[in-house]
């Protein structure tokens, strides 16, 4: 028991420490940056991403409208039209008949780039790390947009794959040779058995989104900070992330409630773009912090002090 608080008092510390140095670096600054190159490439980087993962489903359409309904996780009730004013944007380009080539791949990916490139220059800010951006910086963010389409994917199929492997279980007769002759594998097969399909939370919610997006920022701040911060602390980070995210959503839903009114009288029409904007600059705020507590964790491993 003694362990578990000393492990949930350091990561509180670290986190504290990284909300420090998110101050002292500026992260604001970073995030205002990020969020503009956000805005200028977010057509090009939503094209590619349904283009990469349409081409193995083969269903364009299908793909982004999924793609959007996993978008809606990360943005607050009270902006749903702005998603929808993207969604409506990407269309002409997605379905105009242009050919899914590795040149319109290479094309999207380049202008992707430049975001992420704003990604390497910020986390060199807080690192002061020179090998980040060192020439093998475009084939990194190569790797991150292959990680990005994995992650998509794996949203995609997981389900399914889980509710197929699910339902074989339940009504194989070769269960039962199992159960009764690898002892084992009983409670693994006691759990799945117990699984009802049509009220698990786990697989009907969008736990399992939030689940797989855990993971993949958990491997992007590792693969971000080259390797050196451990799985477990680069999952505090993606942590700090995801709660700040939902927590954030929570508040910012409270704080557009009381403003809308002022919002719309002073911007109109444009008041969702507004809000989205907003939300993005937030959204890079809590990246950049999850980038902070990795430097953290960096220093402290540097240094030998550690958990």
């Amino acid at each position: 028991m003694g362990k578990v608080t000393l492990f949930f008092k350091d990561v509180f510390t670290n986190l504290y420490r990284g909300a420090i140095l998110f101050y002292q670096k500026k992260g604001t600054t970073l995030a205002s940056s990020s969020s503009f190159y956000a805005l200028i490439t977010v057509v090009p980087f939503i094209l590619l991403m349904v283009r990469g993962v349409g081409y193995f489903l083969g269903n364009l359409n299908r793909t982004q409208k999924y793609l959007f309904i996993i978008g809606e996780q990360f943005f607050p009730e009270v902006a749903p039209e702005l998603l929808l004013k993207v969604q409506l944007l990407i269309k002409g380009p997605l379905f105009a008949g242009t050919n899914f080539t590795l040149l319109n791949f290479i094309f999207l990916a380049v202008t992707t780039l430049t975001f992420l490139n704003s990604i390497w220059m910020g986390i060199f800010f807080i690192t002061g790390d020179k090998n980040i951006l060192s020439l093998w910086k475009i084939l990194k963010g190569f790797v991150i947009i292959g990680m990005t389409l994995l992650m998509i994917g794996l949203i995609f199929i997981l389900p399914p794959i889980i509710i197929f492997i699910i339902k074989f279980v339940q009504t194989n007769y070769l269960t039962r040779f199992i159960y009764d002759n690898f002892e084992f594998l009983r409670p693994l097969l006691n759990f799945l058995l117990n699984i009802n399909l049509k009220k698990s939370y786990w697989l009907n919610s969008n736990t399992l989104h939030i689940t797989v997006l855990i993971a993949y920022f958990t491997a992007l701040y590792r693969w971000l900070f080259l390797w050196k911060i451990e799985m477990k602390e680069a999952f505090v980070a993606a942590m700090a992330f995801s709660v700040s995210v939902f927590l954030g959503k929570s508040l910012f839903w409270i704080y557009i409630y009381y403003v809308r009114e002022g919002l719309m009288r002073n911007y109109g029409d444009f008041y969702t773009s507004v809000v989205g904007v907003v939300w993005l600059f937030y959204l890079m705020c809590f990246f950049y912090y999850g980038a902070c507590v990795c430097h953290v964790y960096k220093e402290r491993r540097e240094l030998g002090v550690v958990q």
